[in-house]
């Protein structure tokens, strides 16, 4: 598990530093600092979180954000709460990087979440902050490992649970983990 201080990269440019981790906070919340460089036309999968709120804080640049069907850009100052189970994304479209405050509450398993996703892109098993590579046994393996913390809004996920369940079996005989 990550220590407060921890530092996790992806690339030159994307790094996370975390500033509370779950044991520091009793689980009540996970605290990091994300500095995301530009992603041209990446944009991550939108996801939701069924058990959690996260809080963002703009510390400098710029960070588009889609909350539901509202797309809008955030600066430096700005704050957003995405409450649980509201479909999401973020990202850096501008041409600087651009650092904010991202706090999830309650912490649950999410530093462990992000250090399995962030190596899984620097092996390449993974595509920039989560993007769809080829790897549907991966994505399977990591969706089922982490339902209680993250889930794509598409399939559905009355759809995408017995998918998973199925799936993450195959995937685990032919070395996928999360």
């Amino acid at each position: 598990m990550a220590d407060k201080g921890d530092v996790l990269r992806q690339g030159d440019t994307d790094t996370m530093v975390f500033r509370a981790t779950a044991a520091d906070t009793g689980g009540a919340y996970l605290e990091v600092e994300a500095t995301y460089g530009p992603m041209g036309d990446l944009r991550p999968p939108p996801h939701y979180h069924p058990h959690q709120e996260e809080h963002f804080t703009v510390l400098s640049g710029a960070l588009s954000v889609r909350v539901g069907d509202e797309h809008r850009t955030l600066t430096a100052g700005s704050e957003l709460v995405v409450p649980r189970q509201v479909p999401h994304a973020m990202w850096n479209e501008g041409d600087e990087p651009t650092t904010f405050r991202w706090r999830t509450t309650p912490a649950q398993r999410t530093e462990h979440m992000f250090e399995v996703f962030w190596g899984l892109v620097a092996d390449g098993r993974m595509g920039r902050h989560g993007s769809p590579r080829p790897a549907l046994l991966q994505s399977m393996a990591m969706m089922w490992s982490f339902r209680r913390e993250w889930r794509l809004t598409s399939p559905p996920y009355p759809v995408a649970l017995p998918l998973c369940a199925v799936l993450a079996v195959p995937a685990r005989l032919l070395g996928h983990r999360a």
